[in-house]
């Protein structure tokens, strides 16, 4: 926890040091300050004025006497709303509890301040200086904080609401349970901030730098995060239901348990990143970088996943219910015991995939590549096979029935053991396959389909005549 400690007692000379560094002609006559947009009733004597430098001396003397006895005589607690501060020097001032609504602060210095529980709706902070301050459980709605510097600072349970942060550098910050809904944070640096459980509903994140930032338990639903730098951050449990992140880098992020339905991340960048258990019903991720990636257990029902890389990745016992991985590549992907009933994977890359004890009745496979892939014991009933390449592939037990393999390669595969009641073999090119243990095949079969002598059929089948001459193989 970034703590700031301000002791109770404070020195007069020293009050006067800290906070009375004004820009010339500061105790000059009050000029009017530009009108404030908050609506928020202000009774403040200061409003819509820069107070001379004296004057805010013994109001900010009398706050710090509040703050130690509240039931003293000389002591007040300060009302500044809608008061002109700008350029001023807070340097380690204790201004917990203070009443700076609506206030001008532009390019002041308020660094390792205590604003703890203060009153700061709908303030100006642009590119003033917060560093290492404390804004435990401050209200910062509708705040103007564009380029402002709150490196370090704590701010647990700090409310940002509607905030404009364009900009603004909150690295290593401590923002636990913060509330940012619908607050402006493009182009932000979030860098290594801890976020836990925090509250983004609808807040714009588009270009924000958040890497090796702690999001874990994070509402995040509906936010813009596209483009956003998410790279090894912790998003574990996080909520990003409908988020956009398309383009968005989440290299090596852990996103374990996080919830996605719903949510683009087209052309999104997820290369390495921990997936396990995640959610990702109904999400877009076409064009997007899975290389790697582990989803073990995750749920990808109806997302969409065209031509997404995934080469390498682990998706053991995913669940890809009628999603959509037409043309993707999962060259040497490990989709053992994965759902995959009804999912679309035309010209699919599955080369040297693994492919064991698959769930994926009526899975669509038409002209997918799958050359050396290990389909053993994998269930592919009524699945479209259709111009499919399946050479040198391990077909071992594999369930085929009505399964569709019209003009399939599956030239030097084993089928031992593989079901082959009712599959449409038209065409399918069976030269120097193994089929003598394979259940179910008819002379029909393979009288329609391609073999030649160096092709294994069960005893008691005979073997048609050599195909005419060789058909041409899928590009590999």
């Amino acid at each position: 926890m970034n703590q700031h400690p301000v002791p109770r007692t404070i020195v007069a000379g020293w009050v006067v040091a800290a906070l009375l560094s004004l820009p010339t002609g500061a105790d000059a006559t009050p000029k009017p300050a530009p009108k404030p947009s908050s609506g928020t009733a202000c009774e403040s004597a200061f409003k819509q004025t820069r107070p001379a430098s004296k004057i805010l001396d013994k109001v900010l003397q009398s706050h710090a006497r509040w703050l130690e006895d509240r039931d003293s005589p000389d002591g007040r607690r300060a009302n500044l709303c809608r008061t002109d501060l700008r350029q001023l020097r807070l340097v380690g001032a204790n201004l917990e509890r203070i009443n700076l609504e609506g206030a001008i602060l532009k390019g002041s210095n308020l660094r390792t301040a205590s604003l703890v529980q203060a009153h700061l709706k709908g303030a100006d902070f642009s590119q003033a200086v917060l560093d290492d301050a404390n804004l435990e459980g401050a209200d910062l709605r509708k705040a103007l904080l564009v380029k402002a510097h709150l490196n370090r600072i704590a701010a647990d349970e700090a409310a940002f609401y509607g905030a404009n942060l364009q900009g603004a550098l909150f690295r290593e910050a401590l923002l636990e349970r913060a509330h940012f809904e619908d607050a402006d944070l493009q182009g932000a640096d979030l860098s290594n901030a801890t976020l836990l459980d925090g509250y983004f509903y609808g807040a714009n994140l588009s270009k924000t730098n958040l890497t090796d930032a702690d999001l874990a338990g994070t509402d995040l639903r509906r936010t813009n995060l596209r483009q956003a730098n998410l790279r090894r951050a912790n998003l574990q449990g996080a909520l990003l239901d409908s988020a956009n992140l398309d383009g968005a880098s989440l290299i090596e992020a852990d996103l374990e348990s996080a919830y996605l339905d719903d949510a683009s991340l087209a052309n999104a960048d997820l290369h390495e990143a921990s997936l396990r258990g995640a959610d990702f019903r109904f999400t877009h991720l076409g064009g997007a970088n899975l290389q790697r990636v582990n989803l073990e257990n995750a749920n990808m029902e109806g997302a969409t996943l065209v031509k997404s890389r995934l080469d390498s990745a682990t998706l053991t016992m995913t669940v890809l219910y009628k999603a959509n991985l037409s043309a993707a590549n999962l060259h040497g992907a490990n989709l053992h015991h994965a759902v995959l009933i009804g999912t679309q994977l035309a010209r699919a890359d599955l080369r040297k995939a693994d492919l064991t004890e698959i769930y994926g009745p009526n899975a669509h496979l038409q002209q997918a590549r799958l050359s050396e892939a290990n389909l053993e014991l994998a269930n592919l009933v009524a699945a479209d096979l259709s111009q499919a390449d399946i050479s040198h592939a391990v077909v071992v037990q594999t369930n085929l029935q009505e399964t569709n393999l019209r003009g399939a390669n599956l030239s030097a595969s084993d089928l031992t053991g593989a079901l082959l009641n009712n599959a449409d073999l038209g065409q399918a090119d069976l030269r120097g396959a193994n089929l003598s243990g394979a259940l179910g095949l008819v002379q029909a079969q393979l009288d329609q389909a391609c073999l030649d002598e160096a092709t294994r059929i069960p005893s008691e089948l005979q073997r048609p005549k050599p195909c005419a001459q060789p058909r041409p193989r899928l590009r590999k």
